[in-house]
């Protein structure tokens, strides 16, 4: 019942999520079949971790001393910009000695989908919290609750830990 309600609510608001979902599966495709391997792979995904994890530290500091107090937009504009730097900062520095082999095909596939939905998920939820977009249930239940929240959070991990080491 939940879900032809979900799908139901898409109908009605189909913009924001066709987007979202047509983002995570072309984003989840290009980073699987073109992305650059493992360590771009690994890169974006720990810097995700990193970014998710300051950025609310750096919105309460800003907030503190009121800087673009009020503006919504901001919270997401220096969580993509903390990701961007973080992201460079893993690939060409910490994650740059592996080599360039890694995954196998399905690992790549695997792990990108498990990347991207992490940073839907992260970007979904400062959007929805922020006030700037409100999604159906079907995101909400997909990408920006908090248990898809914390589902996206884990799975990454635990895909890390439990595919096989290609050889």
């Amino acid at each position: 019942m939940y879900v032809i309600a979900s799908l139901g609510a898409i109908v009605r608001n189909p913009a924001w999520d066709v987007v979202v979902v047509l983002f995570f599966l072309a984003a989840g495709f290009i980073g699987g079949s073109m992305g650059g391997g493992r360590v771009k792979l690994l890169s974006m995904l720990f810097a995700n971790y990193i970014a998710l994890f300051t950025a609310p530290l750096m919105f309460g500091l800003l907030d503190a001393y009121q800087v673009a107090k009020g503006n919504p937009s901001r919270n997401i504009v220096i969580y993509f910009v903390l990701l961007g730097v973080l992201f460079l900062l893993f690939w060409r520095k910490i994650f740059g000695g592996l080599g360039r082999g890694g995954f196998r095909w399905w690992q790549a596939f695997l792990m990108s989908f498990l990347t991207v939905g992490l940073f839907v998920a992260g970007s979904l939820n400062m959007l929805s919290f922020s006030g700037i977009v409100e999604f159906s249930p079907f995101i909400l239940s997909m990408f920006a609750g908090k248990s898809a929240y914390l589902f996206w959070s884990l799975m990454p991990l635990l895909g890390l830990f439990l595919l096989p080491r290609s050889k």
